[in-house]
């Protein structure tokens, strides 16, 4: 532990104006995590509370629905945070295995490397907890404008309590934690191939098998539940996660195909340079675009609630408020959900330039102009982006034709609004992305190539 503490605020000095970004972004992604969690938290906690002590008409049939649907919004939300806080952990991964390496070579043992890294993530994620919960706190008066059940929230009902707002502050550090000690294997295993640069091995087609067995599984479970009521609820909500465990392990092989057929096809300089670093890194590029495929599936998956909402309020006025709320938080989840996405691949983006930064120098040096290197970093995010966000949500729909059929196509309110939240979805994602031109230019801008 001596040596953790002497080492650990030498390495944050040691970094430069590159760590101080990345920790400033690690930062602001672990705050985002946090505000939006404690705000779905406290979304749920209100309509519990509602269903425990009605003052309305229908309150009392119907506030467990809501509840149970808000278990679903949040079900449906978990993951993309979950995977926003460990993109967030591995934020300038390479700069900083590259300085753990060093220390493997020259003695430092395998627990202490483990130790400095547990010490900065978990140091970042309670910075971005604490500055989360302040953020939740000021997001409730917005939420208060949100209105289900005929009538608004109120502050007290959307206030999670001092011990969630503890438990916060101990979950997020540990999820920083963990997520930086898993991105070590490398180092704690093979400094010098880390030091020499030497490639993972590559993606295995078994990523399918595994895909495939899981997707098939969420459908045998979605017919054999279909009818259990509340327990088929139970069921498919954790069947949301094998379904985002799914994308998450097909979507870097599907990109690695993608990069192949790019690379065979390419005729410009900025589609061969694009191809080939796709080809080269397709996880790189999973964790940019990765976060838009959750959000497409969740896209997908809510594009049944128009048609459902319509056919409530055909029955009566309390079914009607139901309708209308049904559209209301499933077009609150989906935004969440792509303002997580969006965060994740500008934050991921600008994590990449810093990570590429003698790449891009070396390249700029033998003559690529600054704007071909630009086009290539957003031709580079384009291609990807557009395939992941379509097929997620083609993936949704087929994943769900056993409870719903295909409702959400029966009429043209799902299809154009989940064609209008996809092209939104992308638009921010795209936004979030070119946030790091200026960066690239920073990086290009330094004559001296540094050998880290």
């Amino acid at each position: 532990m001596r040596t953790v503490r002497a080492l650990s605020p030498l390495l944050r000095r040691a970094g430069g104006r590159d760590a101080r970004i990345t920790t400033a972004l690690a930062c602001t992604a672990f705050a985002v995590v946090t505000a939006l969690a404690l705000s779905v938290v406290g979304g749920l906690l209100a309509f519990q509370g509602r269903a425990a002590e009605p003052v309305a008409n229908g309150e009392p049939v119907f506030g467990y629905l809501y509840v149970s649907l808000a278990w679903t919004a949040l079900a449906l939300l978990v993951v993309p945070l979950v995977t926003l806080g460990g993109a967030a952990a591995r934020l300038g991964v390479s700069r900083r295995d590259a300085r753990l390496s060093a220390l493997r070579l020259l003695g430092v043992t395998p627990r202490e490397v483990v130790g400095l890294t547990l010490v900065e993530t978990a140091w970042q994620g309670l910075v971005g907890a604490v500055a989360g919960c302040l953020l939740y706190v000021l997001l409730i008066p917005f939420w208060t404008l949100f209105v289900f059940q005929d009538r608004p929230f109120t502050p007290g009902e959307l206030w999670v309590g001092p011990l969630v707002l503890l438990a916060a502050l101990v979950v997020v550090p540990l999820l920083a934690a963990g997520s930086g000690a898993v991105s070590l294997r490398q180092v704690v295993v093979s400094p010098l191939g880390v030091s020499r640069r030497v490639r993972a091995p590559g993606l295995r087609a078994v990523r399918v098998l595994v895909a495939g067995v899981l997707v098939l599984g969420f459908i045998v479970v979605s017919v054999a539940m279909r009818s259990f009521g509340a327990v088929a609820i139970g069921v498919l909500l954790g069947s949301f996660g094998t379904a985002f465990l799914a994308l998450n392990a097909i979507g870097p092989w599907v990109l690695r195909l993608f990069g192949r057929r790019r690379l065979r096809t390419a005729r410009t300089p900025e589609q061969l340079l694009a191809a080939r670093r796709l080809l080269d890194d397709p996880k790189a590029a999973w964790r940019v675009v990765g976060g838009l495929g959750l959000a497409g599936f969740v896209a997908g998956a809510l594009a049944v609630v128009p048609a459902l909402a319509a056919a409530q309020a055909e029955r009566d006025a309390t079914a009607e408020i139901i309708g209308r709320d049904l559209t209301t938080g499933g077009l609150l989840t989906l935004t969440l959900t792509f303002v997580v996405a969006a965060v994740s691949a500008g934050i991921t983006q600008a994590a990449s330039v810093l990570d590429r930064r003698r790449e891009y120098a070396l390249q700029h040096l033998a003559g690529l102009p600054t704007e071909l290197l630009d086009r290539v970093r957003r031709r580079e995010v384009l291609g990807p982006l557009l395939l992941v966000s379509v097929g997620s949500a083609a993936l949704a729909i087929v994943m769900l034709s056993p409870l719903f059929g295909f409702l959400a196509l029966t009429s043209m309110t799902g299809p154009v609004l989940l064609v209008g939240c996809l092209a939104l979805g992308c638009g921010l994602v795209l936004a979030a992305t070119e946030a790091s031109r200026p960066l690239l230019r920073s990086v290009l801008a330094e004559t001296v190539v540094r050998a880290d």
